[in-house]
């Protein structure tokens, strides 16, 4: 329970008891009970950024006064902050997730070996057009196997399928904010940290999106990384 004997205004005074935890990721959170006279809550309530005076390294994240019958306001702050100045594997984390994208339909690896102009034909009859600018039927010009079973599915309204894709997500909680060369590398072919899933029929990695946020004296960085459909990110496009 806090204690005092007397409350002057003006005084900001600490509580001696105060609670600590730290999570997985390495950050650190602490909370602390300070009294003041009702009238000094804005002169001396502890800033977001305050250092805490036992534990340098967090600092106020945020923090609420209440004020009570008499002259007493008893104001609560919350720190949080970390000791890792960079990416520590033993405190990172990681997640997996499964995602469906819908992918034009020529675009799967069975249709793959359709000819330039049966592509060209499908795509137009995709569209809605049955005849080129010399009056030719799109439909006589797809001849193979392969190809008519591509126009069975676009004549019954099927143009896209459902790929799946494979996300992995990285967390880490650090003094220091994200590097630029993170940020320049979004969109662009990667290899991603930890312990990855293997892709399959010649899938890579693309680093999708990275993520900050600051609480008290830390940074949470959080990236992520989506795979490709089958044969890979196109390397003309997405690399550096």
């Amino acid at each position: 329970m806090p204690r005092h004997v007397s409350i002057q205004p003006g005084k900001l005074y600490p509580q001696p008891d105060y609670s600590v935890a730290v999570d997985r990721e390495g950050k650190w959170t602490a909370t602390q009970v300070f009294l003041c006279h009702r009238n000094s809550i804005t002169q001396v309530m502890p800033r977001p950024g305050t250092p805490h005076s036992d534990i340098p390294f967090m600092w106020v994240d945020s923090a609420t006064a209440q004020v009570s019958e008499g002259d007493i306001a008893q104001i609560t702050c919350n720190y949080a902050g970390t000791d890792n100045n960079t990416n520590d594997p033993a405190k990172t984390t990681y997640s997996l997730g499964l995602s469906l994208s819908e992918e034009p339909l020529l675009s799967h690896k069975k249709f793959r070996d359709l000819t330039d102009e049966e592509k060209e034909a499908l795509q137009a009859i995709s569209s809605g057009k049955d005849k080129d600018s010399s009056g030719s039927s799109y439909k006589d010009k797809v001849t193979s196997e392969l190809g008519k079973k591509a126009l069975e599915k676009v004549l019954r309204g099927q143009t896209s399928y459902y790929s799946p894709k494979v996300v992995w997500r990285q967390s880490t909680v650090r003094r220091t904010s994200a590097a630029t060369n993170d940020v320049r590398k979004i969109g662009q072919i990667d290899n991603p940290d930890g312990r990855q899933p293997t892709l399959s029929d010649g899938r890579t990695w693309l680093l999708n999106s990275v993520s900050q946020s600051q609480e008290g004296n830390s940074y949470r960085i959080e990236r992520e990384w989506i795979s490709s459909d089958a044969g890979g990110w196109d390397e003309d496009i997405y690399n550096l």
